[in-house]
């Protein structure tokens, strides 16, 4: 839909960038800290591994000046579980907490909001050894006690707050969950019994949130794809929405609604994924809905038909990072209107759109951006410059249709791009950067760690000082 009359950005527009604890800290066993995870997966010898990452946690105050130079309004970062419980529950790291008191404080200084992760993919490793972590309903209550801790501790300056980052993900990536083996079904089948834990998990900390009195806005932040059907066929247009269901929508159903919706059941139930659950958790979910939505949005996917087969049973699911092919329900197939960026991940601006309508007309919450943004290969020239231009065009395309938007009528609270820095990639190093400011390092030749800013970090200072008008 045109309009005759765009509105702009409102005066209170939150304009910032992201950043997740794992993939900037480094000091991954400095001063207290426990082992998450993340620590504990099989290494890439052919990249980094995080224990140094961008060495934030050293350089915060250096980092956060020039956030406050970018004009950032807003900083979206995680804080590392095991950093203020090693164990994931019992004895506290004072020297945990003490670094994020000072970062926290350091943003305060600046005008900087903070925009609080609770558990960005980082989940402690002793509460896997101690109970199998989110398989257990033991979970439950550790990541409870740990978020309670968190409010007391950093909420008097603190109001945006973030449960868990890409629920979804954690469900379908065995690894962040602390699974091992190669049985497909048993780590789906169990992937959904966490799931089911962490939406009840999620609930808890909302109750207390409010019974603390705390002021602000709390919510998760999901991973959105909008799913197009490869062609006019009913049975694509079918897939598509199949495909939005099982990847996506099913995860703030829970959390918003507190329901499992019926097609979900019957696809659970189907394929014997439907987890054990207690009375009074749906009723809980549907207490204690979440007052906002974080969506991270890299590109779309296209889906066509795949009709279960002989070769090819229900339930059988292409082998990938994440679900690319089900049997019985979709295939991810190129779109060949769309250009893809160098990991193959499809450009798609207007289903950034697509997502912000879908998710205001399900869910009728404030709709912050907590993700959005564009991995390359930058290259360091001589006199410290990095010409970014293709990361300029893709954020500026994504933030026109956050605008277009905004006139639709959805409640978006701001944007924060994906990232304020290069960091650590989780499956590329520091061959995939993403940042406003580069880091000089390379996968194992740690240089000088010297902040140089690109392009961008000037193109978006622009943007912010005026307020998105400046938007070619």
């Amino acid at each position: 839909m045109e309009f005759k009359d765009n509105q702009s950005f409102g005066s209170g527009f939150l304009w910032g960038a992201s950043t997740s604890a794992f993939q900037v800290e480094g000091a991954s066993e400095k001063d207290g800290k426990g082992l998450s995870v993340i620590d504990m997966m099989k290494k890439n010898p052919t990249i980094t591994d995080f224990s140094v990452a961008s060495d934030h946690y050293h350089r915060f105050k250096e980092d956060v000046a020039l956030m406050a130079e970018l004009g950032l309004n807003v900083y979206r970062f995680s804080i590392a579980w095991t950093r203020i419980f090693p164990n994931g529950n019992g004895e506290i790291n004072e020297k945990g907490v003490a670094f994020y008191n000072e970062l926290i404080d350091e943003l305060v200084k600046h005008q900087i909001e903070p925009l609080v992760t609770i558990y960005h993919f980082d989940y402690p490793q002793s509460l896997v050894d101690q109970y199998g972590g989110w398989i257990s309903r033991q979970s439950i209550e550790d990541f409870h006690a740990y978020a309670e801790f968190l409010f007391k501790t950093y909420g008097d300056r603190v109001k945006y707050w973030l449960t868990i980052n890409e629920q979804d993900h954690v469900v379908r990536i065995p690894s962040r969950l602390g699974l091992t083996g190669d049985d497909r079904y048993e780590q789906m089948k169990l992937g959904y019994q966490a799931n089911h834990h962490m939406c009840v998990a999620t609930a808890r900390v909302i109750e207390t949130f409010y019974r603390l009195g705390l002021k602000g806005k709390i919510g998760p932040a999901v991973s959105y794809s909008m799913v197009h059907p490869a062609s006019s066929k009913p049975e694509d247009v079918l897939a598509s929405k199949d495909a939005m269901l099982i990847k996506h929508n099913y995860l703030l159903d829970l959390h918003c609604y507190g329901e499992y919706s019926k097609p979900f059941q019957k696809y659970l139930n189907d394929r014997h994924y439907m987890p054990r659950m207690e009375a009074g958790d749906l009723e809980l979910m549907k207490q204690n809905p979440p007052t906002m939505i974080g969506v991270n949005y890299y590109f779309s996917e296209t889906v066509q038909a795949f009709p279960a087969s002989e070769e090819f049973p229900i339930g059988y699911q292409k082998e990938a990072l994440l679900a690319e092919a089900e049997a019985g329900v979709f295939q991810v197939v190129p779109n060949e209107r769309l250009q893809a960026t160098d990991w193959g991940w499809e450009i798609d601006p207007i289903g950034l759109r697509l997502t912000l309508r879908e998710l205001h007309e399900r869910y009728r919450l404030p709709i912050i951006i907590t993700e959005n943004g564009l991995g390359a290969y930058d290259e360091l020239e001589e006199g410290d410059v990095v010409q970014d231009d293709y990361r300029i065009s893709y954020l500026n395309e994504h933030i026109k249709q956050v605008k277009l938007a905004l006139n639709d009528g959805v409640d978006v609270l701001g944007y924060c791009a994906w990232t304020f820095m290069d960091v650590v990639s989780g499956r590329n190093g520091m061959d995939k950067r993403y940042g406003f400011v580069y880091v000089n390092r390379e996968n194992f030749d740690l240089k000088d760690m010297r902040r140089i800013k690109k392009k961008s970090f000037h193109w978006y200072q622009k943007v912010i000082q005026t307020n998105g008008e400046s938007l070619s």
